[in-house]
């Protein structure tokens, strides 16, 4: 009765016939289940483990599309039932890899892989989402060992002539000639979180505010189907979000009758954004 023994390593691979033979078998089982061409070129490490016959666990190099790559095969053999079986056959990088710490690449600033990379992420996003970025520089990458690797980098693209940064995430299996990208949003978006909400400076002398708020009366009235009339900001505070919430309190006549008002609008410029979340009386009427 067969018992599972250690995985030991087989003595004298460089010279072993049987070995080379099972190399060559798993590359070829590879080629029919996958419909793949690799070419065998020779076997870089073996072991084995007796079980009921015998497992073999072969590492060994193979031409894919030119390129030499390293594969791990693991094979079954039952000699007495001549039977021989390919239970598994990988890349050794993505075999082997584990999620690693995010670093920086080097010489980023000279990197034809990194922006490479970036102009790919931009086509991409502008192929989903059917904009018309422009890529223009990269400002920063990391990167993290995966089954692959995970690109983050932050880049400048021009959107409608406005130079914008953006935030997008690649992920490369070079094995594979393989490329993804997995994320693509605006620096502002990605990185901002709310924040405490603060007075706006010169508010009297602001366009900006005026703009907004007659912005507000204008939604107001769209939406309500009413006649109000914008006469002056009173106050404003803003908060930043992904953007920035606009508190405005302003006077509107109401007919005939002036009263106040406090309307909540969302900005995100980068997106030429605006939007009227909320929009409220406060206190009592006065005679205009």
């Amino acid at each position: 009765m067969s018992l599972t023994g250690g995985i030991s390593e087989v003595k004298g691979v460089e010279n072993s016939i049987v070995i080379d033979e099972l190399a060559r078998f798993a590359v070829d089982e590879y080629n029919r289940k996958q419909n793949t061409l690799l070419e065998f070129r020779k076997v870089v490490n073996a072991k084995e483990q007796i079980v009921a016959g015998t497992l073999y666990y072969i590492t060994l190099d193979a031409a894919n599309g030119g390129i030499i790559k390293t594969y791990e095969a693991k094979l079954w053999v039952k000699p007495w039932e001549n039977f021989k079986e390919l239970q598994e056959f990988k890349p050794v990088d993505a075999a082997t890899s584990v999620p690693g710490d995010i670093s920086e690449p080097k010489h980023v600033e000279n990197s034809l892989e990194i922006d490479e990379l970036a102009r790919f992420a931009v086509n991409e996003h502008n192929k989903k989402q059917n904009t018309l970025l422009e890529f223009g520089k990269v400002l920063n990458a990391k990167e993290q060992i995966v089954a692959g690797k995970l690109y983050y980098i932050t880049l400048e693209a021009t959107d409608g002539g406005v130079k914008k940064s953006y935030e997008a995430k690649v992920w490369v299996k070079a094995w594979e000639n393989f490329k993804e990208l997995q994320e693509f949003k605006a620096v502002d978006a990605a990185t901002s979180v709310p924040g405490d909400i603060s007075e706006s400076k010169g508010v009297e002398n602001s366009l900006v505010i005026e703009e907004l708020a007659r912005f507000a009366v204008d939604e107001h009235n769209k939406k309500q189907n009413t006649l109000l009339e914008y006469r002056k900001v009173v106050n404003a505070k803003e908060q930043i979000v992904a953007g920035k919430l606009y508190y405005i309190t302003l006077d509107a006549t109401n007919g005939g009758l002036i009263m106040t008002y406090e309307a909540k609008v969302w900005v995100k410029p980068w997106e030429n954004f605006k939007e009227l979340q909320e929009f409220k009386p406060v206190g009592a009427a006065t005679s205009a």
